[in-house]
């Protein structure tokens, strides 16, 4: 395996070679301010900014951070969002996916051990509180006080009761503990209750409908009288829900550690205005709504001054409370980091390159590029492929730079004409497709592993791709609604030539997706020339209500409609593609947007999605 094939680092839950005296200053000052929202007797949220240049190696810092805290205190990741009008779902749902990471050296998730410490510590504090406590009492007191794990393995056999009799008795307290110190009453106390039942059940299938019931999915009546809970999205929306939902878990947290949330693969909000003005509103909801937790933005410096400027100044405040920064390694900085990658794979590093290759590989801008460097040249000497090309000469470096120009200052493309030079398709086609094979890759092993499937995430994702991709083209990309009705998530694309094409995601259940299709239909039926396609997930429940089916029937039977089960290969596809377009633009793939859009539309003209940029679709 080439040890320095991996240049970049997609979440803090990955392990790669670390040189702990790189960045160990800012790895402290990290901690530091952990430590002192723990102090902190109002459990204040505090904001850093995280900022370096693109591959100086800012996710890999959080990678260690991560690693060293995570046995303490609970870090959830939070990758770009999507989606205007669902940046709280997006942040909760990242936020459930993080919660699932299994805590190392532990048989426990992260959720797991955040409600044992949090739901211990409130049943020792309210049972020292009695004056008189049961036996039964004590003996709960002395068996948490010993592992908060013992909540999970020390009340009682499965399915006994006892078993029972001792999670009624933490329900009940702790919902009194919530309504005393939070506030009886509101959604706040359902979502505690369901987190107490998440923790008691051993069964797999109740804690499965618990989960259900925590995305924000519709339980059906059978569901609801085994769990005792009531559905809670209708009244609220997912929105309303989620922050609701966040909140619950930082003002828990406090009984246990602050939380860790990193926002990562921000730069790629700069193509969407009105997502990155919302995505400020939402960050400062966060902050004033959410105690106890460090927020981490990783941003490139300019992007950060970019945004400061868009954001409410209150906003600012919050988010560069801190400033953290990456430099450049030095040179001798740069050989550590090739000789652990080396010493890692059990390679000799001193006879792996010349003096003069090795100064080669290290005079990079970046660690991602020494990186980058060191894999051309193991490659050349273990398969003998040759170096990449430079650059043929200085004008050519000159116009590469003017096409980064271009992305980023919109009066260049206004005032200036430059020619630009010839698309290599066949070495930009090869680099390409092999990016895309190693997304697919990854979104194959995830497949069955996802827990949560969102409408619109989906929906968000689709947008993203289609502003991308649609750039060189006269295109209209926005939702399609009927007054206050609900609808499926959906993308409405016009083309320059009038051809209009709506998508809906509609991965729910019950009433609500009976409900927004039927809307879904009454927009198809009042839009004869616009075609309607709804995709629905294969992995979710298969719909067997009679109005359901009778709805997507009536669908299907118009001219104008089509229902489509994204099944694996059409899932990958579009993970794998949504991962390519942000990563060229959050730079973490050094590649032209432009010609890398020709290779996509060349290669998958026939997928569905890059159809809907054309106007015979």
């Amino acid at each position: 395996m080439n040890p320095f094939g991996t240049s970049r680092v997609d979440s803090p839950f990955q392990k790669h070679a670390d040189v702990k005296s790189l960045f160990s200053e800012q790895f402290l000052r990290l901690k530091a301010l952990v430590q002192e929202i723990a102090a902190d007797p109002n459990h204040q949220s505090r904001g850093v900014v995280l900022a370096g240049n693109p591959g100086s190696g800012k996710t890999h810092l959080i990678m260690r951070f991560a690693g060293e805290m995570i046995n303490a205190n609970r870090i959830l990741f939070i990758r770009q969002p999507n989606n205007p009008d669902a940046v709280f779902y997006h942040v909760y749902a990242r936020m459930l996916e993080s919660l699932v990471e299994r805590v190392p050296g532990t048989d426990y998730t992260q959720i797991q051990c955040l409600l044992a410490k949090s739901f211990s510590s409130i049943i020792i504090n309210e049972i020292r509180k009695l004056k008189k406590p049961s036996e039964n009492m004590k003996s709960m007191d002395v068996l948490l006080s010993q592992s908060h794990l013992n909540i999970y393995r020390g009340l009682g056999g499965d399915d006994t009761e006892t078993r029972r009799k001792n999670w009624r008795f933490i329900e009940k307290r702790t919902l009194e503990w919530w309504g005393n110190t939070h506030g009886f009453g509101g959604e706040g106390s359902a979502i505690v209750k369901a987190l107490i039942k998440y923790c008691s059940y051993s069964d797999i299938g109740r804690r499965e409908i618990i989960r259900k019931w925590l995305t924000g999915s519709e339980l059906s009546e059978t569901e609801r009288r085994r769990t005792g809970l009531e559905n809670r999205v209708d009244t609220m929306g997912l929105e309303g829900f989620a922050v609701e939902a966040i909140r619950v878990l930082g003002k828990l947290s406090i009984e246990d550690e602050p939380l860790i949330v990193v926002f990562d693969q921000l730069e790629g909000l700069k193509y969407n205005e009105e997502l990155l003005i919302n995505f400020g509103e939402a960050v400062k909801e966060l902050f004033t709504h959410i105690p106890n937790t460090l927020m981490i933005f990783n941003l490139f410096p300019e992007r950060w001054e970019a945004y400061a400027a868009i954001f409410d100044p209150s906003v600012v405040e919050r988010i560069s409370q801190n400033s953290v920064f990456l430099n450049t390694p030095s040179r001798n900085e740069m050989r550590e980091i090739l000789e652990c990658r080396a010493k890692e794979a059990a390679l000799d590093f001193t006879n792996l390159f010349t003096p003069d290759e090795l100064a080669k590989i290290v005079n990079g801008e970046s660690i991602r590029t020494v990186l980058n460097n060191a894999s051309d040249y193991y490659r050349l000497k273990k398969d003998n492929i040759p170096l990449p090309q430079p650059l043929s000469s200085f004008k050519d470096r000159i116009l590469v730079e003017i096409r980064q120009l271009k992305e980023e200052i919109s009066w260049i493309k206004k005032h200036l004409d430059f020619s630009i030079p010839a698309f290599q398709e066949t070495g930009q086609s090869e680099k390409i497709s092999k990016l895309l094979e190693n997304y697919a890759t990854s979104a194959e092993n995830e497949y069955e592993e996802i827990l949560l499937i969102s409408d619109a995430d989906d929906a968000g994702k689709l947008q993203v791709m289609l502003r991308a991709l649609g750039k060189s083209t006269q295109l209209k990309v926005g939702p399609m609604k009927k007054g206050h009705k609900a609808v499926p998530e959906n993308v409405m694309v016009r083309t320059g030539r009038g051809k209009t094409t709506v998508t809906g995601f509609l991965h729910i259940r019950g009433n609500a997706f009976t409900s927004r299709l039927k809307n879904f239909n009454e927009l198809a039926e009042s839009h004869p020339y616009t075609f309607f396609q709804l995709i629905r997930d294969e992995r979710q429940e298969k719909i067997t209500a009679k109005v359901a089916v009778q709805e997507i029937n009536r669908l299907k039977n118009r001219g104008n409609g089509v229902v489509v089960s994204m099944d694996r290969d059409n899932r990958v596809l579009f993970e794998s593609l949504y991962r390519l377009i942000t990563d060229i633009q959050n730079r973490d793939i050094d590649m032209d947007f432009h010609d890398a859009v020709k290779v996509i539309k060349k290669l998958h003209q026939d997928y569905w999605l890059i159809r809907l940029l054309e106007d015979d679709y």
